[in-house]
């Protein structure tokens, strides 16, 4: 393949890149906006499956043309999209440049060969940047993959029966059928699948020390829904996806949500196949689990537990709000799909392009006066907008002000505040899903203690709270009974060691009873406790936003001015383009000086 070759398909393979990701841009933007409205309603797998259509969409080597293409309202803008096929741009759809009048050499201005050699220079630079990225980034991701690889090779897999047995179980309940493979690994600080081909489950020594059996059945299951759905296969692709398009920061956004939606499929898969008492133990053991997360990053072939400490807030909403989607939510998440397939997997239809005379009626003689008018104004709104980005600035740095933090996000949700930080608010909301749970727990439990009968209290009230006391009058009791039962086999009731032993064996049983309703007791104050507690921290939260709504409106405030400023000088930049390329198309007269 000689060096032209080369380039021609480096060049296609370039266009190909950025229209599709521009494209994809525009389907980001319309599931992001989606998933923001349907956040109540929209089901973990559906929103999910808006993940999947861009990740589609950014791979797709050539969409059809359609007149319900979404792209047909950028026409004016964007001339029509090649069509691309195996990387080699098809010549009967490129479309063809317009030839430029011939201009007297005297009145051309000299710039005019410069500025076009200039262009390819650049554009040639451009594309081999990408390049550069698109394989740096595949070559790093590779190289991650089999660092990981050999690493996890040297460990030995689990030879312990209970963990064995545990895993088979978890794989008879979700129809796993491949051979997974336990390993005992330091690394990372989660448990996680790794491999495709023979996948191996990973399980830190500091996991099996914390969780009981229960907790890595939910563990255990998690993974495996991995395993199941093809997850790593997923991973390679969203690799490949994020090398082609690696400077739009939009795709980066998109793909790191498809794989936090990802997790939330995986729960819903777990939770489908839990009883209702124990999905607060799942919740429970990711709340665990984060004490250990390392957060070592993206590796092609890993699936954790957790991914991002900020998304285990996300998950264990979605755990303790869980319930089946509807049908109606059910058909109108479908139809969503479907119409963004329509709207969005197309590109623009082919328009004819206008007659030369056509072109020439819409000249006008004025066009230079009217152009640099626009310049003059472009100047000045420049001007205004340099001014306002000053005075936000200033407004960020003294109010110490995220640049991230939106106004909906501020005024409307209040999900975040500057007067609390990330990771205070996290620790707070935490601490607040782990009081409202415990008191749950400890209200459901003195109701239901309440109700039983006194003798059956005595019997099931050291399995609910254990209790070291209680303990030891029950196994005096039980062997005072004993007793008691040996003495009355060999002598009457008026014996005096009998009579003795029901003296001893009553008053064990008043102390039992005392014992109990102590117990009981001190539920009851736990609970109140516990209630206190959730007040506090909703009272600490509400009243650091309070605080925040003073301060932070004349930031928001010089921020609209801003965007406002930006989009009216946007606007006079676009018109500008306009009349210059229009007075570039055949017909045109030369510029007045």
């Amino acid at each position: 393949m000689n060096f032209n070759a080369a380039n021609q398909i480096l060049s296609a393979m370039f266009e190909w890149t950025w229209r599709t990701s521009l494209h994809a841009s525009v389907l980001i933007v319309l599931v992001v906006l989606i998933q923001i409205a349907g956040r109540k309603w929209l089901a973990a797998r559906w929103r999910y499956a808006l993940g999947v259509l861009i990740l589609l969409r950014l791979l797709l080597p050539a969409v059809p043309a359609s007149p319900f293409s979404i792209f047909n309202l950028g026409k004016a803008v964007l001339p029509i999209e090649p069509q691309i096929e195996f990387g080699v741009v098809s010549p009967s759809s490129q479309p063809k440049a317009p030839s430029l009048p011939a201009v007297p050499e005297r009145d051309a201005p000299l710039s005019v060969g410069v500025g076009i050699e200039q262009k390819t220079d650049w554009l040639k630079v451009v594309r081999v940047l990408w390049l550069f990225g698109l394989t740096a980034s595949l070559l790093t991701a590779l190289r991650q993959h089999r660092k990981f690889a050999r690493r996890i090779a040297a460990e030995p897999p689990v030879g312990d029966e209970r963990i064995l047995s545990l895993l088979k179980s978890c794989r008879d309940v979700l129809g796993v059928r491949r051979r997974i493979t336990a390993v005992i690994a330091p690394q990372p600080g989660t448990p996680a699948v790794f491999g495709y081909r023979k996948p191996r489950l990973l399980i830190p020594e500091t996991a099996l020390r914390k969780l009981d059996d229960r907790e890595l059945r939910m563990v255990f299951l998690h993974e495996l829904a991995h395993v199941k759905r093809g997850d790593i296969l997923l991973n390679w692709a969203i690799i490949l996806a994020r090398s082609l398009h690696w400077f739009n920061p939009l795709v980066w956004l998109a793909l790191r949500r498809l794989r936090a939606d990802r997790e939330l499929v995986c729960d819903a898969m777990v939770m489908a196949r839990l009883a209702d008492g124990e999905r607060r133990v799942y919740g429970n053991t990711l709340i665990k689990l984060l004490d250990d997360f390392s957060g070592a990053g993206f590796c092609p072939s890993l699936a954790p537990v957790i991914n991002h400490k900020h998304e285990i807030k996300r998950r264990v909403t979605m755990i303790a709000q869980f319930k089946p989607a509807g049908r109606v939510a059910v058909l109108l998440s479908a139809v969503i799909v479907v119409a963004l397939c329509c709207f969005t997997f197309t590109r623009a239809a082919e328009k004819p392009a206008k007659k030369p005379a056509e072109i020439r009626e819409a000249k006008h003689p004025e066009a230079q006066v009217g152009l640099e008018s626009l310049k003059k104004l472009l100047e000045e709104e420049d001007a205004k907008v340099k001014e306002a980005q000053g005075r936000l600035d200033k407004l960020r740095s003294e109010l110490r002000i995220s640049d991230s933090l939106t106004e909906g996000e501020f005024l409307g949700e209040g999900r975040r505040s500057s007067g609390l930080s990330p990771e205070t608010i996290q620790r707070l909301e935490l601490e607040r899903m782990s009081a409202e749970a415990e008191y749950r727990r400890l209200d459901s439990l003195s109701r239901l203690l309440q109700s039983k009968g006194e003798s059956e209290l005595q019997r099931i009230m050291n399995v609910a709270v254990p209790d070291e006391l209680l303990t030891s009058l029950l196994k005096a009791k039980a062997e005072c009974e004993q007793r008691l039962a040996n003495l009355g086999s060999r002598f009457g009731p008026e014996n005096a060691d009998l009579k003795g032993v029901k003296e001893e064996l009553s008053k064990i049983n008043e102390q039992i009873n005392w014992r109990v309703e102590g117990i009981m007791a001190g539920l009851r104050v736990r609970a109140e406790a516990t209630q206190a507690q959730i007040k506090s921290l909703n009272y600490a939260v509400d009243e650091a936003r309070a605080r925040d709504a003073e301060t932070v409106a004349p930031y928001f405030a010089a921020k609209r001015a801003l965007e406002n400023n930006q989009k009216l000088r946007d606007a006079i930049m676009r018109r500008i383009l306009q009349e210059t390329v229009d007075m570039q198309l055949p017909g045109a007269k030369p510029l007045e000086k």
